[in-house]
C-alpha cells in the first residue's frame, strides 16, 4: 500500500492514521427520523453548559444507515438531537449517539465533540410501506423508530440539519494541567435529497447502558419522516474555548 498520508494524518498514529483528514462525504444518510415531544426538564437534563436549549420539548430519534468516505463507506447510526443556542447562533445539539465503526465514530468524537460511542451493526429493514430502525448494543436493544410512510414529504418540514453545536472536552491525564472545554459550530453543505416520504412515526426507549435515554418518553409522537440525503461535512468553527479543572480527579 501506498504511503499517501505521508506522516501528515491529524489523529495518531500520525505516521499511519485510522482515517483520513476532511470533509467528509455523507454519500448516503438513509434515515428514519422520528420528532417527539418530550418534558422541558428532560431537555434541559440534556443541554451541557454553556449552550441553552430553545423554548419548548421538542427532540428527534434518528437512526439511520450512511456511507461517509473517506472513513466508512457503510455504518449504522442512532443519535437524539434538539436545537440550542449559543454565541447568537443555533444548532443541534446530540446529547446521544452510536455509530457501528471506530472510524465514524473517532471521525466524530475526536475532531467535532460528538458524543459517540460504539454499538452493534444494522440495517433499516424495510416491508411494505414500514421502515423500521433499531439501535443494539452487546446484542441488547437500546432504541427502536419505525415510520409508516403516507405522503410525500418536503425538506422544508424537516428539523434544520444543516448546523450542529457540540461541546468538545479535551481532558488532561496530569491534574496539575488544566483540561479544555470548546463549543463546536459544523455546518453542512452541497445538501441533495434523493427522496422523503412522511406519516406515522413510533419510538421506543429500552437498555439504556451507560446513557440516561430511558427517561425520554415516547408516547407524544408528533412526525416521522423516511428518506435518503447526501451532503458534506465541512470544517467547523470553534466557538469557545477555555482551560478548566477536573476536580473530580483522584
Amino acid at each position: 500500500m501506498a504511503d499517501t498520508y505521508q506522516r501528515h494524518g491529524h489523529v495518531m498514529p500520525t505516521w499511519s492514521p485510522p482515517f483520513a483528514p476532511g470533509p467528509y462525504y455523507m454519500e448516503k444518510y438513509h434515515a428514519v427520523i422520528v420528532e417527539l415531544e418530550i418534558p422541558r426538564d428532560e431537555v434541559l437534563y440534556m443541554t451541557p453548559e454553556p449552550l441553552t436549549a430553545v423554548e419548548g420539548g421538542r427532540v428527534y430519534a434518528i437512526i439511520m444507515d450512511g456511507s461517509q468516505p473517506p472513513h466508512s463507506l457503510h455504518y449504522h447510526e442512532a443519535l437524539i438531537c434538539h436545537e440550542v443556542e449559543f454565541g447568537g447562533k443555533r444548532g443541534m445539539h446530540i446529547p446521544y449517539i452510536w455509530t457501528s465503526t471506530d472510524t465514524a465514530t473517532f471521525t466524530g468524537r475526536e475532531i467535532y465533540g460528538m458524543p459517540k460511542l460504539l454499538c452493534d451493526d444494522g440495517r433499516l429493514q424495510i416491508d411494505a410501506n414500514e421502515v423500521y430502525g433499531k439501535l443494539e448494543k452487546y446484542g441488547r436493544t437500546m432504541m427502536e423508530v419505525a415510520a409508516i410512510t403516507d405522503q410525500k414529504g418536503s425538506v422544508e418540514e424537516l428539523p434544520e440539519l444543516s448546523k450542529w453545536m457540540m461541546v468538545r472536552h479535551i481532558p488532561s491525564p496530569d491534574p496539575k494541567v488544566p483540561a479544555r472545554r470548546q463549543v463546536v459550530f459544523a455546518q453542512t453543505a452541497d445538501f441533495k435529497l434523493d427522496f422523503l416520504w412522511k406519516g406515522r412515526g413510533w419510538a421506543r426507549m429500552g437498555y439504556p447502558g451507560t446513557s440516561g435515554i430511558h427517561r425520554i418518553p415516547t408516547d407524544k409522537v408528533t412526525n416521522a419522516w423516511y428518506g435518503n440525503f447526501s451532503f458534506l461535512l465541512t470544517p467547523a468553527e470553534i466557538l469557545e474555548d477555555i482551560d478548566y479543572t477536573f476536580k473530580e480527579w483522584n
